[in-house]
Formats: C-alpha cells, structure tokens, sequence
C-alpha cells in the first residue's frame, strides 16, 4: 500500500478514534459538564480511569482541550445516553494523527501537499 493510502487510512482510524465511545471510554453526565470545578474533577477521574500521568502544569495546558472534547462528544451523543472520552480525551486531533500515523506534522503537511 502507497504510502498516502496508509495516511489517509490512518487518519479514518484517528477521526473514529476520537469520535467514537468504546468500552475502554470513561462515561460521564451533564452534571459533568456543569462547571470548570466539576469538569476538572471529571479531567481527574477521566485521567486515573485511562492511567494517564501528567504533570500539573502539562495538565492545565491540556484541560481546555479536554472540556473541549467533552463538550463536543455530549453535544453528539449525550442525547442517545452515550457520553464517553476515549484514551485521547486531551488530545487535539492532529495530536491523535500523529500518534495513528507515526508522522510528525511536517510530514503529514508534505503528504498532503504530493
């Protein structure tokens, strides 16, 4: 296989990757959501319940991006019950390309310039 079809394979892995809920997801609720107090306990609990080890300041850096995806997967499917944050809860998505793909972002900017 060429080596943009593996990028682009990659990237369908990354995109449900981050979309959607799994049973390694950590669920949560509306309550959840209700304020930063509330979404950082939940950051905590999403952090321990995937073994996720960050350092304080890393971890304030990365809590927008976490309440951020929280927000966006309730959005989706909080109506249907099924609010979860997957491993990747406090990832950007192209922070989860790189890690699907292996390829650091000047790369994937050279793959999708071929």
């Amino acid at each position: 296989m060429a080596r943009s079809a593996l990028y682009v394979v990659a990237l369908v892995v990354a995109a449900i990757a981050l979309q959607a809920p799994t049973q390694a997801s950590f669920t949560y609720t509306e309550e959840d959501l209700a304020s930063d107090d509330s979404m950082w306990a939940l950051y905590e609990r999403w952090a321990a319940h995937h073994e996720v080890v960050r350092e304080h300041g890393e971890k304030a850096r990365r809590f927008p991006i976490f309440k951020n995806n929280a927000r966006r997967n309730h959005d989706k499917y909080g109506n249907k019950g099924k609010s979860a944050i997957n491993i990747f809860g406090d990832m950007t998505y192209e922070e989860v390309i790189t890690v699907a793909t292996g390829l650091r972002e000047s790369d994937q900017d050279e793959q999708c310039s071929k």
